[in-house]
């Protein structure tokens, strides 16, 4: 650390929000030596926001050049991370804040996606005394950006998962059998269609084509029915069919025993984690390829974590040392509450209350069906 840093300074406060992205470990990076190079302290919150609101031993750690001058291009979070929501709880925010103020942060950069952007505007908002930068990131990118950029994590994560289905694809060929790929996303299916594309795969389908409707698992289906026939048409038993996670939360679960006992959220939202999309859509599958007599092997395959701590490809390392270096320069300006944005070769940001609707939910995005990137994705697919 910089030796002219004052202990009796305020200082900075890094925090990792959420699910993992390849480019955490450059944005500590960045920010930490841009801090360092100011005269500041920087500490690192240790899992997210939930060991120093639990009052876990070793909750905050005291960043230093040695720990973060080389793990720009590591996947991962030195300092890990959770889904943890100090919000939900009146005691437990008491407590975050507090030991806020104990460790003399007053200024806090979160590194997270939309829900952890709603945290770091609720904390803008209630601590005027702690200013608030968040950083956005989320292999999903469905975070409104400047000119539809991409969230930080997004371009690695699609790096890898096309890597993936290219390997997926020649497995299929050489063994003549069918891959349903199931890649993370929640209700974006920017990561899916993006996969597709790149790695040609037979199809893909993301749940913004069932926007306004709520189809039934056989629906569903009838669509893979469709691409696997004309395969079968060509002389060609095998393929891989490219899923979006958030298919599930557009289905119809009357219809389907597996969703109806689906874990859910706090939220009633249903944890993709806990149930494959795949083993939802085989048996209405099965059973309309038996009533074809078509012999067809079947194989689900679920692509999300080999993406999330792979180590960040050259745009996302030079995308997070931007951002990490703009959420120091503008916390030093004397902005809170916003989000840190890079616009190509431009450094800005957007106020966190201008991203917000009616609720004070983050607005997101979602593949846009009238786009050139979906038109010229739908015509390399089989459907």
């Amino acid at each position: 650390m910089s030796s002219s840093a004052d202990s009796s300074r305020k200082c900075f406060g890094i925090v990792v929000s959420g699910g993992p992205a390849p480019g955490i470990n450059s944005v500590i990076s960045a920010a930490s030596l841009e801090a360092f190079n100011r005269g500041y302290h920087v500490k690192g919150l240790v899992n997210g926001f939930r060991d120093l609101t639990t009052g876990e031993p070793g909750a905050v750690v005291d960043l230093t050049s040695d720990m973060v001058g080389n793990i720009y291009n590591k996947g991962g979070s030195i300092l890990g991370t959770s889904r943890f929501n100090p919000l939900k709880d009146k005691e437990h925010l008491d407590k975050l804040i507090a030991g806020l103020r104990q460790n003399n942060i007053d200024k806090l950069i979160v590194i997270g996606g939309e829900g952890s952007a709603y945290l770091s505007l609720k904390i803008s908002h209630l601590f005027p005394d702690i200013s608030v930068v968040h950083v956005p990131k989320t292999i999903d990118n469905d975070l409104i950006l400047p000119n539809k950029y991409p969230s930080f994590g997004f371009e690695t994560a699609l790096h890898q998962g096309t890597k993936i289905v290219e390997t997926l694809r020649e497995d299929a060929k050489t063994c003549r059998r069918w891959f349903l790929a199931t890649t993370m996303g929640r209700k974006a299916g920017f990561l899916a269609l993006g996969i597709g594309l790149s790695a040609g795969a037979t199809s893909s389908l993301i749940p913004e084509e069932f926007h306004g409707f709520a189809p039934t698992p056989s629906d569903i289906a009838a669509i893979l029915f469709s691409t696997i026939r004309k395969r079968l048409a060509m002389r060609k038993n095998y393929g891989v069919i490219v899923l979006a996670e958030g298919i599930l939360d557009c289905l119809n679960t009357s219809q389907s025993e597996v969703l109806q006992r689906a874990v859910r959220d706090d939220m009633g939202r249903i944890r993709y984690s806990q149930v494959e999309l795949g083993d939802v859509l085989i048996p209405p599958l099965k059973d309309m390829l038996k009533s074809a007599k078509l012999d067809v092997h079947l194989i689900t395959k679920n692509i999300g974590y080999e993406l999330r701590c792979c180590d960040p490809i050259s745009f996302d390392i030079e995308y997070t040392k931007f951002l990490g270096y703009g959420a120091v320069q503008h916390l030093l300006g004397g902005n809170s509450g916003i989000m840190v944005t890079r616009d190509f070769d431009k450094l800005g940001f957007i106020p966190l209350d201008s991203m917000a609707g009616a609720d004070g939910i983050i607005k997101s995005r979602g593949v846009d069906l009238s786009s050139d990137l979906y038109r010229v994705a739908r015509s390399f697919m089989i459907r």
